[in-house]
């Protein structure tokens, strides 16, 4: 557990970890981190008024037809919803929500792509369509590219901190 400088007088930050298919919301001062972002996606939402932030760490784009119930977190279009909801019961204004996406990428190349799924594209554009549903703004994101990513999202403030293997550490 990594601890994060910031707040009045240089007070820690608590931090959440969000593994895949988990969510979190803190209307807090916190920071939710989520590591080793590959294909799978973040979708981070942030009240810019009254300073709830969340997160939701997710790994396919659509929920298949037949799928289990309590599934929701795995794929992206049920896991924004979810993250909607959680934003709204702690008290967000959808008016004021807006969204940052961080991951997508495509890890593996291959000679014949076109045989092959890009999981991390389909993840950024129906998260993308579902935002849209929802009225909610993307207002930036660190998507798509080879590589992979770990992020820290503040919910004091809403920036998100992308860190990249052999890349950089960025503010977006």
């Amino acid at each position: 557990r990594r601890e994060a400088a910031g707040g009045i007088g240089g007070g820690a930050l608590k931090q959440i970890l969000i593994r895949p298919v988990q969510l979190a919301v803190s209307e807090e001062n916190t920071v939710l981190a989520s590591l080793a972002l590959g294909s799978s996606l973040a979708v981070c939402m942030y009240d810019v008024n009254r300073h709830i932030g969340g997160m939701v760490h997710t790994l396919l784009p659509r929920v298949p037809e037949k799928e289990a119930a309590g599934q929701e977190l795995r794929y992206v279009d049920t896991s924004i919803v979810a993250l909607y909801d959680a934003m709204m019961a702690k008290g967000a204004d959808a008016y004021d929500l807006r969204a940052k996406l961080a991951g997508g990428a495509r890890i593996f190349s291959f000679a014949a792509r076109e045989k092959y799924r890009e999981i991390g594209r389909e993840n950024v554009d129906c998260a993308r369509q579902k935002l849209q549903e929802l009225n909610i703004p993307v207002i930036s994101e660190d998507t798509g590219e080879n590589y992979g990513r770990s992020i820290y999202f503040y919910t004091d403030d809403g920036k998100l901190e992308i860190e990249t293997v052999n890349h950089a550490k960025y503010l977006i």
